[in-house]
C-alpha cells in the first residue's frame, strides 16, 4: 500500500491524474465502452462499471477508462 501510495503521488506530482468514470455520463473522449448493461438502475448512458482505470496527464487523455455503459 506504501509503494502504490508513493508511486500515485509522484504521478500526480508530474501532473497524471486518473479518470473518475463511476456514476458519470458516458464519453467517448475519455471511456471506451466494453459492455452495455441492459437491467441497471442506473440512467442510459451512464458508466456503471470500471475494468480499468484511465488516465490524464494535465488536459490529455494517456489511456481512457475500459467501462460498461447503461441502456436505455
Amino acid at each position: 500500500k506504501m509503494i502504490l501510495k508513493q508511486l500515485l503521488d509522484v504521478l500526480e506530482s508530474e501532473g497524471i491524474t486518473p479518470i473518475e468514470s463511476l456514476g458519470k455520463p458516458f464519453d467517448p473522449n475519455y471511456h471506451e465502452a466494453m459492455l452495455r448493461d441492459e437491467n441497471s438502475s442506473y440512467p442510459a448512458n451512464t458508466v456503471v462499471e470500471e475494468f480499468q482505470k484511465g488516465y490524464m496527464m494535465h488536459e490529455r487523455v494517456l489511456r481512457p477508462s475500459m467501462v460498461k455503459v447503461a441502456m436505455d
